[in-house]
């Protein structure tokens, strides 16, 4: 193991800005959770940095023994250079460079998949990554991305997936008024949450393929992507709340997706 150079950390720190990310392919990730889950994907980590005096945690001695087995990258920090590359606050100590991975929307993709997730102009990076890790939990097999979605290589997104971005495709920059047609075709039925005007999302079957489809909280989904939906749905508010975050509406309808789809093959 080498100490990291002062021209290492200054390629390294071009990661920290999207035009960085997008000219290096590559973003770097933060805290041991997320460098295992990603560690143990089939996402390529290529380098793992951490300073000298966390070697003394065991999980921590445990990843750094399998970078060094798959003959990977392994850099000891200073505590300056720790601070420099940290995005949080209080630094979590460990970091790792990932090289981007991308999937591709396309037919042999969609005859293989019966729920998709597609989100139009969410920007707020932490409900961004809770959307993505959400639907990884409720064993969504896709969500796809507007082009005004935030950068999935945001690292307040990737944080805030806590690991799911690893395990679930996740399609990016896509005009979703010219997937959803090729969605259809491939036998998706086109579910949007809507917050006034939707049916209550109870009373509606779930048994086809899916697509559902998720806007902002500031605008919805826009005019010209909702007018084609199959459906358009909504969460009922009891409160004086105007609407529901973004991710826990996400949540809600899933599940009721999943349970109605459970419930039809019970049948």
């Amino acid at each position: 193991m080498q100490e990291l150079s002062k021209e290492k950390l200054k390629q390294i720190l071009k990661l920290k800005t999207e035009k960085g990310r997008e000219k290096e392919e590559k973003f770097l990730i933060e805290g041991l959770r997320l460098c295992e889950k990603a560690f143990f994907s089939d996402w390529e980590v290529e380098l793992l940095l951490f300073p000298a005096e966390y070697v003394q945690f065991l999980k921590a001695k445990k990843l750094m023994r399998e970078f060094l087995k798959e003959k990977r990258e392994v850099l000891i920090l200073s505590n300056q250079d720790m601070k420099k590359l940290a995005d949080t606050q209080t630094p979590q100590g460990i970091f790792a460079v990932v090289k981007k991975k991308a999937f591709t929307l396309n037919k042999d993709f969609l005859s293989k998949v019966s729920l998709l997730v597609g989100l139009d102009n969410i920007r707020d990076p932490g409900n961004l990554g809770t959307i993505i890790r959400t639907a990884d939990s409720a064993g969504v097999n896709g969500v796809l991305l507007s082009t005004g979605c935030v950068e999935l290589c945001n690292p307040k997104v990737i944080r805030s997936t806590m690991g799911s971005v690893f395990h679930l495709p996740v399609i990016e920059r896509l005009e979703l008024k010219d997937i959803i047609p090729e969605l259809k075709s491939s036998g998706f039925k086109i579910f949007a949450s809507e917050v006034r005007e939707g049916k209550d999302y109870t009373k509606l079957n779930y048994t086809e393929k899916i697509c559902l489809l998720i806007g902002s909280e500031a605008t919805g989904i826009h005019k010209e992507i909702l007018n084609l939906a199959d459906e358009r749905i909504k969460i009922p508010i009891y409160g004086k709340a105007e609407s529901l975050n973004a991710s826990v509406a996400t949540g809600i309808l899933l599940y009721e997706i999943i349970r109605k789809k459970k419930c039809n093959l019970l049948e």
